[in-house]
């Protein structure tokens, strides 16, 4: 009974690429469904009855991965790129690559997307919360009306990103360029751009500007102009 389960399993997964998440997935649901098996047959089932109970209990396994977080990139590892309206929390998205993919309105947070490259993809209403962004390339991301409070940004890619209306309170972009990157709209509430170079950069009508850190920040004078409009403390900058 028990190669009778695995041969189903593989019938189960064999839409799905052969990659080391999806492989590991199904190991674990082998296992569980193969203690099931054991459980019905000690209460008195015989094996046809046994299985049958089994494999009705293992369920659609489409719905199975979105409901295991920590498989998440596993579902990457495939064609699919709309992964909007998703659970994704805590996920382990390192060294993903996802060109123009769909992450709104999803739950990121505590997601990790250390060296992830992310070129195009949008995440307008997501929670990204904690998220970590190590080395990540955000080239033209549409991050919209996030809420990125905690998240973790260190040697990434900030071409045309944009984050209108994104929540930032608190973050620390210190040492990071940007260049065509939108802030319009974003909360920047003790938000840190020490020693930051700015390439043609819009601040429009951003929230608490006044109280992000400059010091030492490089910037061309589109970037200045926006910002001196919106009365940032430009004390410390330097002009190129």
């Amino acid at each position: 009974m028990n190669e009778k389960l695995a041969r189903y399993l593989d019938s189960l997964f064999s839409p799905y690429e052969n990659s080391e998440a999806v492989r590991e997935l199904k190991e674990e649901l082998l296992n569980n469904a193969q203690e099931r098996l054991a459980d019905f047959k000690r209460q008195g089932y015989d094996d046809e009855a046994a299985y049958t109970k089994t494999i009705n209990s293992i369920g659609d396994v489409s719905e199975i991965f979105k409901t295991i977080p920590a498989r998440a990139t596993g579902l990457l590892e495939l064609a699919e790129k709309d992964f909007s309206d998703k659970d994704l929390r805590d996920c382990d998205l390192k060294r993903v690559k996802i060109h123009s993919g769909n992450f709104d309105d999803s739950t990121l947070k505590g997601a990790d997307f250390s060296g992830s490259d992310l070129t195009g993809s949008t995440f307008n209403g997501t929670e990204l919360k904690n998220a970590r962004f190590f080395g990540t390339n955000l080239s033209g991301a549409e991050i919209v009306e996030a809420d990125l409070r905690g998240a973790t940004f260190n040697g990434c890619v900030f071409d045309n990103t944009d984050f209108n209306g994104s929540d930032l309170t608190g973050i620390s972009f210190d040492n990071q360029q940007f260049s065509g990157t939108i802030f319009d709209e974003a909360v920047l509430k003790g938000v840190s751009f020490r020693n930051a170079v700015f390439i043609s950069v819009s601040f429009r009508e951003a929230v608490d500007l006044k109280k992000a850190n400059f010091d030492g920040a490089t910037m061309d004078r589109a970037t200045y102009g926006s910002l001196k409009s919106n009365n940032a403390n430009l004390a410390n900058v330097t002009l190129v």
